[in-house]
């Protein structure tokens, strides 16, 4: 069982491989990310990525350089980073991006309009955090700390206005959380 995941009931099996990881929660959030881009139009996707697409090659330079971070610190805990870890991190920028477009630039957005910015904002890191207790089976006290970390990346992005910032700060977050990918010792049935 991953330090993260709560123990399994007789009628739920635990969320302990990398594929289960993949279909439960990765195909989720990026589902989610591509209904509200539809549903919003693409509308503010761009602007948000103002400074991406103005300094692409500081993005680039700052992937590479965390890039380079976690290769040391898997190095100092005595990891390797090839194989399944490569791609470990591979998802881990993935689901930092669909999170971060799902849950702080649109699902706010779509909600402010029947509650307000501010419940909008809550309320989306809410379906955050209890996402992830059932895509995940996280323990309770590990989804209120992402539903607050949320919370925490929707000032950032209200303040910067800069998605792809926040997305680098999700991706170095989830690293440190979950460095490596889960054990295989439970199959997928």
């Amino acid at each position: 069982m991953g330090r993260l995941q709560r123990d399994h009931s007789p009628n739920t099996m635990p969320v302990s491989t990398f594929a289960q990881v993949l279909y439960r929660h990765g195909a989720l959030m990026g589902s989610a990310a591509m209904v509200l881009v539809v549903v919003q139009g693409g509308i503010a996707l761009e602007d948000s990525l103002t400074a991406v697409w103005q300094r692409p090659e500081m993005f680039l330079l700052a992937i590479l350089v965390i890039l380079a971070a976690f290769a040391g610190y898997l190095k100092w805990r005595g990891y390797s980073f090839a194989g399944r870890q490569g791609l470990w991190i591979c998802y881990l920028l993935y689901i930092s991006v669909v999170e971060e477009i799902a849950f702080r630039l649109y699902l706010p957005v779509v909600l402010e309009s029947h509650i307000g910015w501010g419940a909008g904002v809550l309320l989306s890191n809410l379906i955050f955090g209890v996402i992830h207790y059932y895509t995940l089976r996280w323990k309770f006290s590990h989804c209120v700390v992402a539903a607050l970390g949320g919370i925490g990346l929707s000032r950032l992005l209200a303040q910067s206005g800069d998605l792809g910032l926040v997305i680098l700060v999700h991706f170095v977050a989830t690293f440190l959380n979950t460095p490596r990918p889960p054990e295989a010792s439970v199959r997928m049935s």
